[in-house]
């Protein structure tokens, strides 16, 4: 079975798609260890997993998501020829994600104006989420408290928590049960943080 036809099925399987002979096909690659098959199934479910987190109810899939899929899948892999660097092929070794820093899609709104976040990792097992986090210049984040431990490290931009001021390479840490009054950005900024999926989901909410 081809690379492209592996990439198939393993988005098909992601969305609950796939049957029948497919899916035995799918599953015996992926009891075999086979390369392609494990890097193909474990990005599709980590967008599965974005979709998880973000949707609070379950929905009907419109009736040409196939299709759509399968063109993300073609316009990526021509992107992907020519912007991939020399080692390529050290980048598609099973075991390891990428997302490099001209990725502009996948930021998904918060509830609150000017607020937005991008999944880069979810530990489903234990229940935790790499993110990136955004504020536009004069936004602001109501106070709020923590369900879990959340770890922020500022990337740009200027964040102020009560009344410190965090810059570029600062760190915070609250841990869970704390409360934090607003938070706000005057230029804006982009943190990342580790976060609960349950404190995650609450933002989203």
């Amino acid at each position: 079975m081809n690379a492209d036809r592996i990439e198939e099925f393993a988005a098909l399987h992601a969305a609950g798609a796939l049957e029948g002979v497919e899916l035995a096909q799918l599953e015996q690659l992926l009891s075999a260890s086979d390369p392609v098959a494990v890097r193909e199934s474990a990005r599709f479910q980590d967008v599965a997993a974005l979709a998880a987190v973000c949707l609070s109810a379950p929905f009907n899939p419109p009736a040409d998501l196939k299709n759509k899929i399968m063109g993300r899948i073609s316009n990526a892999q021509s992107n992907d020829t020519a912007m991939k660097p020399p080692l390529a092929n050290i980048f598609e070794m099973p075991g390891f994600k990428y997302i490099f820093s001209d990725d502009k899609g996948d930021w998904i709104p918060l509830k609150v104006p000017g607020a937005s976040v991008k999944l880069l990792s979810l530990d489903a097992a234990n229940g935790y989420a790499v993110v990136l986090g955004k504020l536009e210049a004069g936004a602001s984040y109501p106070p709020h408290t923590h369900i879990n431990t959340e770890q922020v490290f500022m990337l740009s931009g200027d964040l102020h928590i009560g009344a410190q001021r965090l810059g570029p390479g600062d760190f915070h840490q609250a841990d869970g049960g704390t409360r934090h009054e607003v938070n706000y950005s005057e230029t804006g900024c982009t943190i990342l943080a580790i976060i609960s999926k349950a404190d995650l989901e609450a933002q989203m909410a």
